[in-house]
Protein backbone atom coordinates (compact mmCIF):
# COMPACT_ATOMS: atom_id res chain seq x y z
CA UNK A 1 0.00 0.00 0.00
CA UNK A 2 2.62 2.49 0.80
CA UNK A 3 4.41 1.64 -2.51
CA UNK A 4 0.83 2.42 -4.35
CA UNK A 5 0.72 5.71 -2.32
CA UNK A 6 4.75 6.58 -2.85
CA UNK A 7 4.23 6.06 -7.08
CA UNK A 8 1.00 8.01 -7.21
CA UNK A 9 2.98 10.86 -5.14
CA UNK A 10 5.69 11.07 -7.37
CA UNK A 11 3.70 10.84 -10.53
CA UNK A 12 1.57 13.65 -9.24
CA UNK A 13 4.66 15.68 -8.58
CA UNK A 14 5.98 15.06 -11.90
CA UNK A 15 2.90 16.07 -13.79
CA UNK A 16 2.82 19.23 -11.51
CA UNK A 17 6.48 20.12 -12.84
CA UNK A 18 5.35 19.70 -16.50
CA UNK A 19 2.51 21.80 -16.24
CA UNK A 20 4.66 24.08 -14.26
CA UNK A 21 7.54 24.76 -17.17
CA UNK A 22 4.72 24.52 -19.93
CA UNK A 23 3.01 27.56 -17.75
CA UNK A 24 6.46 29.50 -17.87
CA UNK A 25 7.52 28.45 -21.66
CA UNK A 26 3.97 30.35 -22.30
CA UNK A 27 4.56 32.99 -20.55
CA UNK A 28 8.19 33.74 -21.82
CA UNK A 29 6.86 33.73 -25.38
CA UNK A 30 4.29 36.59 -24.26
CA UNK A 31 7.11 39.03 -23.12
CA UNK A 32 9.40 40.90 -25.59
CA UNK A 33 13.02 40.46 -26.01
CA UNK A 34 14.26 43.63 -24.63
CA UNK A 35 17.43 43.64 -26.70
CA UNK A 36 15.90 43.03 -30.31
CA UNK A 37 12.59 44.84 -29.88
CA UNK A 38 13.61 48.24 -28.06
CA UNK A 39 15.47 50.59 -30.23
CA UNK A 40 17.54 53.06 -28.91
CA UNK A 41 15.81 56.25 -27.66
CA UNK A 42 17.94 58.70 -29.83
CA UNK A 43 17.31 61.81 -27.79
CA UNK A 44 18.89 63.41 -24.90
CA UNK A 45 17.41 63.51 -21.53
CA UNK A 46 18.71 66.02 -18.91
CA UNK A 47 20.05 65.08 -15.49
CA UNK A 48 18.10 67.26 -13.22
CA UNK A 49 19.45 66.19 -10.46
CA UNK A 50 23.22 67.24 -11.67
CA UNK A 51 24.34 70.82 -10.22
CA UNK A 52 24.61 72.80 -13.20
CA UNK A 53 27.42 75.55 -12.61
CA UNK A 54 29.80 73.34 -10.55
CA UNK A 55 33.54 73.48 -11.38
CA UNK A 56 36.00 71.38 -10.40
CA UNK A 57 38.96 71.81 -8.61
CA UNK A 58 40.88 69.07 -10.32
CA UNK A 59 40.66 67.40 -13.97
CA UNK A 60 41.85 63.65 -14.44
CA UNK A 61 45.35 64.07 -15.99
CA UNK A 62 44.37 62.74 -19.50
CA UNK A 63 41.17 64.99 -19.76
CA UNK A 64 42.94 68.38 -17.99
CA UNK A 65 42.46 70.17 -21.47
CA UNK A 66 38.90 70.32 -21.22
CA UNK A 67 39.38 72.81 -18.10
CA UNK A 68 40.05 75.54 -20.23
CA UNK A 69 38.64 75.02 -23.78
CA UNK A 70 36.10 77.48 -24.60
CA UNK A 71 33.26 75.13 -24.78
CA UNK A 72 34.22 70.90 -24.39
CA UNK A 73 32.09 67.58 -24.32
CA UNK A 74 32.63 65.26 -21.36
CA UNK A 75 30.83 61.08 -22.23
CA UNK A 76 30.69 59.58 -19.72
CA UNK A 77 30.66 55.60 -19.66
CA UNK A 78 30.24 53.16 -16.81
CA UNK A 79 31.77 49.20 -16.98
CA UNK A 80 29.19 47.95 -15.25
CA UNK A 81 26.27 49.49 -17.92
CA UNK A 82 24.70 47.62 -20.65
CA UNK A 83 23.36 50.77 -22.30
CA UNK A 84 27.33 52.22 -22.40
CA UNK A 85 28.22 48.70 -23.67
CA UNK A 86 26.31 48.93 -26.97
CA UNK A 87 27.09 52.91 -27.09
CA UNK A 88 31.03 52.04 -26.66
CA UNK A 89 30.80 48.82 -28.72
CA UNK A 90 29.32 51.05 -32.12
CA UNK A 91 26.19 49.31 -31.85
CA UNK A 92 24.08 52.40 -31.89
CA UNK A 93 26.16 54.17 -34.40
CA UNK A 94 29.90 55.92 -34.42
CA UNK A 95 30.71 58.47 -31.93
CA UNK A 96 29.82 62.30 -32.95
CA UNK A 97 31.30 64.54 -30.44
CA UNK A 98 33.16 67.53 -30.81
CA UNK A 99 37.09 67.79 -31.16
CA UNK A 100 37.38 69.56 -27.76
CA UNK A 101 36.02 66.13 -25.99
CA UNK A 102 36.60 63.62 -23.62
CA UNK A 103 35.67 59.85 -22.65
CA UNK A 104 35.85 59.05 -18.50
CA UNK A 105 35.49 55.49 -17.76
CA UNK A 106 33.94 55.35 -14.94
CA UNK A 107 35.11 52.10 -13.06
CA UNK A 108 35.42 50.01 -9.54
CA UNK A 109 38.93 48.99 -10.40
CA UNK A 110 41.92 50.67 -12.81
CA UNK A 111 42.03 47.32 -14.61
CA UNK A 112 38.86 47.01 -15.45
CA UNK A 113 38.74 50.67 -16.85
CA UNK A 114 41.74 50.11 -19.11
CA UNK A 115 39.98 46.62 -19.93
CA UNK A 116 36.67 48.42 -21.85
CA UNK A 117 39.29 50.77 -23.32
CA UNK A 118 40.91 47.75 -24.99
CA UNK A 119 37.75 46.27 -26.19
CA UNK A 120 36.27 49.36 -27.08
CA UNK A 121 38.54 50.86 -29.50
CA UNK A 122 36.32 53.38 -30.58
CA UNK A 123 36.70 55.51 -27.51
CA UNK A 124 40.43 55.90 -28.13
CA UNK A 125 39.59 58.34 -31.00
CA UNK A 126 39.42 60.91 -28.09
CA UNK A 127 41.36 61.42 -24.97
CA UNK A 128 40.16 58.85 -21.98
CA UNK A 129 40.95 59.26 -18.32
CA UNK A 130 40.09 56.42 -15.75
CA UNK A 131 37.57 57.35 -12.85
CA UNK A 132 38.14 53.84 -10.37
CA UNK A 133 35.88 54.21 -7.62
CA UNK A 134 33.86 57.25 -9.80
CA UNK A 135 35.27 58.81 -6.98
CA UNK A 136 36.17 62.27 -9.33
CA UNK A 137 33.09 62.13 -11.40
CA UNK A 138 30.40 61.67 -7.89
CA UNK A 139 32.59 64.32 -6.10
CA UNK A 140 33.53 67.53 -8.50
CA UNK A 141 30.18 67.68 -10.28
CA UNK A 142 27.64 65.08 -8.75
CA UNK A 143 26.89 62.96 -11.50
CA UNK A 144 25.92 59.35 -10.90
CA UNK A 145 24.62 58.26 -14.00
CA UNK A 146 26.10 56.81 -16.86
CA UNK A 147 26.19 56.94 -19.85
CA UNK A 148 26.05 60.64 -19.97
CA UNK A 149 27.34 63.98 -21.52
CA UNK A 150 28.37 66.82 -19.58
CA UNK A 151 29.10 70.04 -21.28
CA UNK A 152 31.45 72.46 -20.13
CA UNK A 153 32.50 75.97 -20.80
CA UNK A 154 35.53 76.95 -19.57
CA UNK A 155 36.11 74.10 -17.19
CA UNK A 156 31.99 75.42 -15.55
CA UNK A 157 29.43 72.35 -15.99
CA UNK A 158 27.17 73.91 -18.43
CA UNK A 159 24.92 70.62 -19.62
CA UNK A 160 23.94 67.50 -18.38
CA UNK A 161 22.41 64.83 -20.07
CA UNK A 162 21.79 60.96 -20.29
CA UNK A 163 21.43 59.06 -23.71
CA UNK A 164 20.97 55.49 -25.04
CA UNK A 165 22.05 55.68 -28.20
CA UNK A 166 25.49 57.70 -30.28
CA UNK A 167 23.18 59.72 -32.47
CA UNK A 168 21.85 61.29 -29.67
CA UNK A 169 24.87 63.14 -29.41
CA UNK A 170 24.37 65.44 -32.28
CA UNK A 171 21.66 67.54 -30.13
CA UNK A 172 24.35 68.67 -27.73
CA UNK A 173 23.64 72.34 -27.24
CA UNK A 174 27.39 73.47 -28.44
CA UNK A 175 25.39 76.63 -29.97
CA UNK A 176 24.18 77.95 -26.69
CA UNK A 177 25.66 81.37 -25.99
CA UNK A 178 27.97 81.48 -23.03
CA UNK A 179 27.62 81.94 -18.96
CA UNK A 180 28.82 84.98 -17.30
CA UNK A 181 31.69 84.59 -14.30
CA UNK A 182 28.76 85.02 -12.53
CA UNK A 183 26.73 81.68 -13.82
CA UNK A 184 24.57 84.08 -15.33
CA UNK A 185 24.35 83.87 -19.26
CA UNK A 186 26.79 86.27 -21.12
CA UNK A 187 25.46 88.55 -23.24
CA UNK A 188 26.70 87.39 -27.39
Amino acid sequence: MLEITLSVAVFTLAVAVIGLFAMMGALSARVPDQESDQQPDPTLQTLDDVPVGVEPESWPAAISHLATAERAVLVVFSTLCASCERIARGDTGALAIPPAAGVLISTSRESRGQQFLDEHPMLRDYPCAIDAGGHWLTGALGVDTSPAVLVFERGRLRSAQTFTAAGALRQLPMGLPLMGEDGSMAKP
